[in-house]
């Protein structure tokens, strides 16, 4: 797998989680994300050389395993400066996070694995909503929260938006029609912020390049729907998390296994969130159990 260009200075790797890339005239470059793991850092790292670039900075969307995971041995065999958004640098730096918040507890050791929990890395500057200039060339941050708390967006001088995960490609979508969020109304947020945009180019990490994001927009925005009135479908009746889950499961046809399990019920549980602060639903105990039921029902 090697780099292809995007426009002007912008390229990608289409590593499974890909890898923007924005070349400086001296053949330094930007990274933006750094692929899923140590040998996603190593392979990025020897695709560079074999042209001649070399890396000067490291610009992270968030901090998932699959965008950040390369971090480390990128840091430690370039030297390279990380930027990130205050939240997103919190759990980069301690990745412990990241399985604790998904379980709500110190995790069991089955959910501290490479794809949930990345190797530690430094980060050296927290970017906010703002213009940053590396080498006199000049990218805008953009604040994308929703599919994490601090996920942010850059757009490289060349006007092509590297949107992380705050979008997924319509293609994925149509086989897995679910979005992994954190905060529900926050993504509706970021899907206008991306729709107000007079951009054409703008870079999925898992999708590539996107020439109709319009329609993507609209897509993921309906995939949204489609999950929140599902659930409050579900809960016509009083319902806890563990027994809305397996409904879900079912429903949309999703994977599971013990990463999938906390992943989905993190996302189930922003989307319940969203229905209550909306008073579309509402949570309350009864028989030692929280229960959630749509507003007018009980």
């Amino acid at each position: 797998m090697n780099m292809h260009l995007l426009q002007g200075n912008t390229w990608a790797i289409n590593f499974p989680s890909a890898v923007g890339i924005y070349v400086f005239p001296d053949n330094s470059c930007l990274l933006i994300d750094s692929g899923a793991s140590e040998a996603f850092g190593r392979r990025t790292f020897k695709i560079l050389e074999n042209w001649g670039f070399q890396v000067r900075a490291l610009f992270n969307t968030h901090a998932h395993a699959d965008h950040c995971g390369g971090n480390r041995y990128l840091q430690e065999a370039t030297g390279c400066e990380i930027y990130a958004s205050k939240i997103e640098a919190a759990f980069i730096e301690n990745p412990m996070l990241i399985p604790y918040g998904l379980y709500s507890a110190s995790p069991i050791k089955a959910l501290k694995n490479k794809y949930l929990m990345p190797e530690a890395s430094r980060v050296d500057f927290l970017v906010e909503e703002s213009e940053l200039f590396i080498d006199n060339a000049c990218f805008q941050i953009l604040p994308l929260p929703g599919h994490s708390l601090g996920h942010t967006g850059i757009i490289t001088p060349d006007e092509v938006v590297f949107a992380g995960d705050s979008l997924t490609s319509i293609d994925i979508l149509k086989g897995f029609p679910f979005l992994y969020l954190a905060d529900v109304e926050k993504h509706l947020e970021t899907l206008n912020t991306l729709k107000s945009l007079n951009i054409e180019q703008v870079f999925l990490a898992h999708g590539g390049l996107q020439d109709n994001i319009v329609e993507v927009i609209d897509y993921n925005y309906q995939i949204l729907m489609n999950l929140l009135e599902y659930i409050l479908e579900v809960i016509g009746q009083p319902r806890g998390r563990e027994e809305i889950l397996p409904l879900m499961v079912e429903e949309f046809n999703l994977p599971l296994n013990r990463n999938q399990y906390v992943l989905i019920l993190a996302s189930l549980s922003a989307c319940l969130s969203y229905l209550c602060n909306t008073k579309q639903a509402k949570v309350y105990t009864e028989n030692n159990r929280l229960l959630f039921i749509q507003r007018g029902q009980a």
